[in-house]
């Protein structure tokens, strides 16, 4: 009797176990790398789609030969929103666009500019679409060209720009990885506002988007440049370079970079390593004029010396890293400066606020927040620690010094 209850229950399951009954084939799917999305004069979105092309990509896998064909296509189509635009480009490929391996969205900074909102919605919506996709804003050109550049070393420009993020935010840190998740909770934080990577073409735009860009001695390269601030959806303007690093240091981000710092009236002076930091932010809400406090704590190594001192001095060495608590804030104070000058809390104060005291936020701050955060009172402290100075105790300046008789 047992067995037959337990053999009438697994077929019963068995009634409701549908299989693979939305299963892809491989010959069946476009596969889509990267995403730009461009707005025309009458409003409508123009979207670029980078297929690749697996024949190319992995011929020993597809057991197909390569070299005959590009390695990847670009199709592009319009439409009153992205998936009328999706679904008509259905007209041009024979296979349906499949979005699960797309590494990059990129946005026109005419669209950036009127709204990303739109846009954003279907890509956050749609299951088949990872959370990881990259978000960047093309600067000087347009996401179609950004999209058809054939890069040098990686085959695919959506992998490649990818993988630039990774290096640049790990080596130096004046780009911060932007996927949509991020983005989007930056929209929805209190106060906040999103923070988008720039991204724009070097060299000869005729060429990049031709096969024999690699070809060449000196080809035109994909540049990350900047980051792009918005309020209400819109982009504002833009933060580079040291302005850019200020707000890893901020964000408590910055794993490493290098940072020159000057001395004695030498310019070139000191470059320093930080090979770690940690950034401590608190916030004071006794009154109605709130304040931030930001304290960083970078530990770093003499990566090059040019001047000529002593480092086997301790008191040397203390003046070196007081020059270089100097130089991170002068660059974190620069950040505040530029994001209050644009009236956009892209550094998540408003948020640090609103975890502090909820209650006084909801009453008072938010309401506010407008007028609070373009005179809002932030004080910066840098307290580094020079760990090691290189295998050389001296520079070769203080050692030709020392050895004059003179």
């Amino acid at each position: 009797m047992n067995y037959l209850k337990c053999s009438l229950s697994l077929i019963i399951c068995l009634l409701f176990l549908t299989g693979c009954w939305d299963q892809n084939e491989l010959d069946e799917l476009s596969i889509v790398m990267g995403i730009g999305i461009n707005i025309d004069k009458k409003g409508d979105l123009i979207v670029s789609y980078q297929v690749v092309n697996p024949t190319e990509v992995a011929p020993g896998i597809t057991g197909a030969g390569g070299g005959k064909q590009p390695v990847f296509t670009v199709y592009e189509a319009k439409g009153r929103n992205l998936m009328e635009a999706t679904r008509k480009a259905s007209k041009q490929t024979s296979r349906r666009l499949f979005f699960a391996h797309a590494r990059m969205l990129v946005f026109s900074e005419k669209l950036a500019k009127d709204s990303i909102y739109q846009a954003l919605d279907m890509i956050s919506r749609d299951p088949e679409v990872r959370s990881t996709i990259q978000v960047l804003i093309a600067r000087g050109t347009t996401p179609s060209k950004i999209l058809r550049t054939f890069t040098a070393i990686d085959k695919v420009t959506s992998d490649e720009v990818a993988t630039i993020l990774q290096i640049s935010e790990k080596n130096w840190g004046e780009n911060l990885q932007q996927d949509i998740n991020e983005v989007l909770q930056s929209i929805i934080n209190e106060g906040g506002e999103p923070l988008i990577n720039g991204i724009r073409l070097n060299g000869d735009k005729e060429l990049a988007v031709t096969a024999q860009n690699y070809e060449v001695g000196d080809p035109a390269r994909i540049q990350l440049s900047g980051m792009g601030v918005f309020k209400d959806g819109k982009l504002k303007g833009w933060i580079d370079g040291p302005e850019a690093r200020g707000i890893l240091w901020v964000r408590g981000k910055l794993t490493s970079s290098a940072i020159t710092v000057p001395c004695k009236g030498n310019k070139v002076g000191y470059s320093i390593e930080v090979v770690r930091s940690n950034t401590e932010l608190s916030a004071n809400t006794k009154s109605n004029e709130p304040s931030i406090n930001i304290t960083v704590y970078p530990e770093a190594n003499i990566a090059e010396a040019n001047c000529a001192v002593n480092l086997e001095k301790p008191s040397e060495i203390l003046k070196i890293e007081k020059n270089f608590n100097a130089a991170i804030e002068k660059e974190i104070k620069k950040t505040i400066e530029a994001a209050q000058s644009f009236n956009s809390d892209v550094l998540g104060f408003g948020e640090l606020l609103y975890r502090e005291n909820p209650k006084k936020w909801r009453n008072v701050y938010k309401k506010e927040y407008r007028r609070i955060f373009p005179e809002l009172k932030v004080n910066v402290h840098v307290d580094s620690r020079i760990r090691r100075s290189g295998i050389r105790t001296s520079p070769f300046l203080f050692e030709e010094k020392k050895e004059d008789p003179k």
